[in-house]
């Protein structure tokens, strides 16, 4: 079995901003983002305009006090997916011409940090963590950021995406092993669940939210899987 990434195995981000508490604030929520779709995610914090600066990465510019961009500063912005950090709606309106991708205020949620990374897919893309598996004499490949849950059944598995079942002739066990946790939690013998899939837990379930199945927890792992799910929604919450 194999866990790998798109022929680049790392995306990466700038941060370009000379205000510490935006900085740390960016850092820390495209780090938990990375987390829970399973992107391999370079993070480089710098001063606007200071450094080398790498073509497809995503830059998060700190548009309040800036100065009017150069020439040769705006043609490294074109080869970046452009994110304006802005309280200012004149400055929003001034980078228009910029081309952005998206816009964020200072103090955005966790919400607000995601649509601005779909708005940047094709740059971060490359980053992706798959599954490579067996499946008799095929294989399926799927990101993790799709996989919902895993059934063990036998000494195979029942991959649940968010596009579909498929199976794989893979043991849960050895699955388990090679997933990162979190986001991926163990919640009982049989079963594999990804954090960011569930609803809420209750009766000593995790429901779901696509479907509202509900994924029975070992009596053992209910207190350590509904801490980690108070967590992992308590930080992602606007």
């Amino acid at each position: 079995m194999n866990l790998e990434q798109t022929e680049r195995s790392q995306a990466s981000a700038l941060i370009w901003t000379r205000n510490p508490a935006l900085r740390d604030h960016l850092f820390h929520m495209l780090s938990i983002w990375a987390e829970e779709v399973c992107v391999e995610l370079s993070l480089t914090c710098q001063e606007p305009f200071s450094g080398e600066t790498e073509p497809g990465s995503i830059l998060f510019l700190d548009g309040d006090g800036l100065d009017e961009p150069q020439p040769a500063q705006l043609e490294l912005i074109r080869n970046m997916a452009l994110v304006v950090v802005s309280a200012d709606k004149q400055t929003a309106i001034r980078a228009f011409r910029w081309h952005p991708a998206a816009f964020l205020t200072p103090h955005s949620g966790y919400q607000a940090i995601q649509q601005a990374m779909d708005q940047c897919f094709s740059f971060w893309q490359k980053g992706l963590k798959w599954l490579d598996l067996p499946f008799r004499r095929d294989r399926v490949r799927v990101p993790l950021c799709q996989l919902c849950c895993v059934e063990a059944d036998g000494r195979e598995t029942i991959l649940y995406c968010t596009g579909g079942q498929m199976r794989a002739s893979y043991p849960l066990g050895r699955l388990w092993g090679a997933l990162p946790s979190p986001p991926f939690f163990r919640c009982q013998r049989g079963f594999l669940v990804h954090l960011g899939a569930v609803e809420r837990m209750a009766g000593g379930a995790l429901i779901l939210k696509a479907d509202h199945r509900a994924i029975p927890v070992s009596r053992q792992q209910i207190k350590t899987i509904q801490q980690a799910l108070l967590q992992w929604q308590a930080i992602r919450k606007d």
